[in-house]
């Protein structure tokens, strides 16, 4: 997703309709743990490459 999505995203946790709100922090919460993991594998997969180069 890039910035302006995210920012959408943000104002519809705003939004006056109180399933779209709680939908939206919920799809935002996902979003968060997803980046998390992704950074998470990153690493993990540099740390291997690392030490498959000291084999």
């Amino acid at each position: 997703m890039d910035k302006r999505e995210y920012d959408q995203l943000d104002s519809l946790s705003s939004s006056p309709n109180a399933e779209i709100s709680r939908l939206s922090i919920i799809v935002k919460n996902l979003k968060d743990r997803v980046e998390s993991l992704e950074r998470n594998q990153t690493e993990l997969m540099d740390k291997l490459n690392a030490l498959k180069k000291n084999f």
